[in-house]
């Protein structure tokens, strides 16, 4: 990966945050504020330890408040080994102290012996609120003038963190804001029973910013801090069309299922949605396809039900990869990177969300919309195939035309009384860019998962 985007700005090396902002000034001051707990330090040891590890830029961590030991127990716990990159030389850490402007000035002088010292691109400074203080604003100023103008020189990008309070706004920045080249700050916003992280892109000198706000968070899958961008360019809808590896349900919605697509499958409770989708992995698994399966309410049943159908052990294990979560848990930011680091870590050919209906409960509507608006730019972006279920008697209150609108395809599962074995009826409502059938499909459920039945086969009960 190149270092330089698009008009010479510079990759942080952290997820969404370029896509963000389009980039970091090549050189210059970047100013990381907020208050305690919300992820500033892991923010900026992301910004040197990614520049070493993706772009081969040799970095400095200035550290006011922290030991070395202490700051390379906790960025390991996300992935970040900063004895590997000091053992390669790419790497130095300072513990530093500054009591009075006598000491600051040498700590100054150190770090920047240390730039030149180890050819540095990338410096951190953590926290800057160690030299400010003991400044008024004019001087504070000056200060960010000066350390700007030596860090351009040198050629290098400089995070300087700032502490504030966790209600800070904005305009309370003053005069550490004043002069520098980009400014992010992080804060907690409240949303139902969670904190939620935000960034709010303050100032970015001749960067191509969209928006002012993204939600963020922290997490080991990501390496740290990961800032929640969608992609922005995502193919068309002329992907692959994936056999479901069962060739009735081939021959009904128009020979499979299209790479990038959202299939929804709703029915009432009982009404075989889970065995229908759990047929499905195995179908597509046994024609060499890679599935994840998502369970929020079977658990390791659902294991137990693929392995019936045909697939030895062996194969479902191979292929089949089963997860289960309770939405109810975890706040939205948390829901949203266990998809990404599905669709874009593991990078199925299936995944299966059985079911949705635990996600609309623990949401307000326009959360659960914004939550699949990001799986469908997720499975178009990387060429997924996503089914998932919902609950009939929750969709039709909760799940608006508009919602309904994401998915590309729509079947609907209902169950039908008979004399003997229970039968289902499965409706083909709407698969996009296909001539699918028009009349629903009579099922019948055995060992081996559903099958049609013929219309001779099917009494009604009387």
């Amino acid at each position: 990966m190149r270092r330089l985007m698009g008009g010479g700005y510079l990759r942080s090396g952290i997820q969404g945050l370029d896509e963000a902002m389009g980039g970091l000034p090549d050189r210059g001051i970047v100013i990381v504020a907020g208050g305690p707990g919300i992820g500033k330090t892991v923010m900026a040891a992301q910004f040197v330890y990614n520049g070493a590890v993706m772009f081969g830029e040799k970095g400095v961590y200035a550290s006011f408040s922290e030991s070395k030991e202490e700051f390379y127990g906790s960025m390991l716990t996300l992935g970040m080994d900063f004895n590997e990159l000091e053992r390669r030389g790419m790497f130095r850490f300072l513990s530093l102290m500054v009591s009075d402007k006598n000491s600051f000035t040498r700590c100054i002088d150190e770090i920047l012996e240390s730039l030149a010292a180890t050819k540095a691109r990338r410096v951190v400074f953590d926290s800057i609120n160690a030299t400010t203080s003991l400044m008024d604003d004019v001087e504070a100023r000056r200060f960010i003038q000066l350390l700007r103008v030596m860090m351009k020189n040198a050629g290098v990008v400089c995070f300087l963190i700032y502490e504030t309070s966790n209600e800070v706004k904005s305009e309370e920045l003053g005069p550490v804001a004043f002069m520098a080249d980009a400014v992010l700050l992080l804060k907690w916003r409240d949303e139902e029973n969670f904190k939620v992280r935000e960034l709010e892109i303050l100032k970015a000198r001749g960067l191509p910013v969209e928006k002012g706000f993204y939600e963020f968070d922290v997490d080991r899958k990501h390496g740290g801090v990961w800032v929640i961008t969608p992609p922005k360019t995502i193919p068309g809808r002329g992907g692959e069309v994936l056999s479901t590896g069962m060739e009735w349900l081939d021959a009904a919605i128009g020979g499979g299922l299209r790479r990038g697509s959202l299939t929804l499958i709703k029915g009432e409770t009982g009404a075989g949605k889970t065995c229908l989708c759990a047929q499905l992995a195995a179908g597509m698994s046994s024609t060499g396809r890679l599935c994840v399966y998502v369970s929020t309410e079977e658990g390791e049943d659902v294991a137990w039900l693929i392995k019936g159908f045909g697939l030895n052990a062996e194969d479902v294990d191979a292929r089949i990869k089963t997860v289960s979560i309770v939405p109810e848990e975890h706040s939205v930011q948390r829901i949203y990177s266990f998809f990404d680091s599905i669709l874009c870590g593991e990078k199925p050919d299936l995944l299966v969300i059985d079911s949705l209906t635990p996600f609309r409960r623990s949401v307000q509507q326009e959360r659960f919309y914004k939550l699949l608006r990001f799986l469908q730019l997720l499975a178009r972006a990387n060429g997924v195939v996503v089914v998932a279920t919902f609950s009939l008697s929750l969709i039709e209150e909760a799940m608006e035309t508009d919602m309904l609108g994401l998915f590309d395809n729509l079947l609907i599962l209902r169950n039908i009384p008979t004399n003997g074995a229970p039968h289902k009826l499965l409706f083909p409502v709407k698969v996009r860019g296909s001539d699918h059938r028009k009349t629903p499909i009579r099922l019948e459920v055995t060992g081996r998962g559903m099958k049609p039945v013929s219309e001779e086969s099917l009494m009604p009960a009387t």
